[in-house]
């Protein structure tokens, strides 16, 4: 008889996309900040005009959230494994695709 199969272990993705659901998510009206926010939050260079629709693509980005409380759990349990939380950051613009239209024609 050949040898059985093992139990076959899940690789852990650190980095890359772990699931399709927003965590988080900058919403506002045009020319209030959303942008420079965005910069200084996740310490990129995303586009920032003072026009509206300057931000057409949406700006993607994770950020290590390191919590103190998370460290002293992970401690206090003796927990096998840690897992870092990540933000993931991108912008939504209401109305953006009539203005794309608009533009293009």
């Amino acid at each position: 008889m050949p040898p059985k199969k093992g139990a076959v272990e899940e690789k852990c993705v650190l980095l890359g996309r772990v699931g399709t659901n927003l965590k988080m998510g900058i919403l506002g009206l045009p020319n209030v900040g959303k942008s420079t926010f965005f910069n200084v939050l996740t310490k990129s260079e995303a586009q920032a005009e003072n026009y509206p629709f300057c931000t057409i693509e949406p700006n993607d980005a994770r950020v290590a959230v390191n919590d103190e409380r998370f460290d002293w759990l992970v401690k206090h349990y003796e927990s096998m494994s840690k897992v870092l939380a990540f933000l993931k950051v991108w912008f939504i613009k209401r109305g953006i695709t009539k203005y794309i239209e608009r533009k293009n024609k």
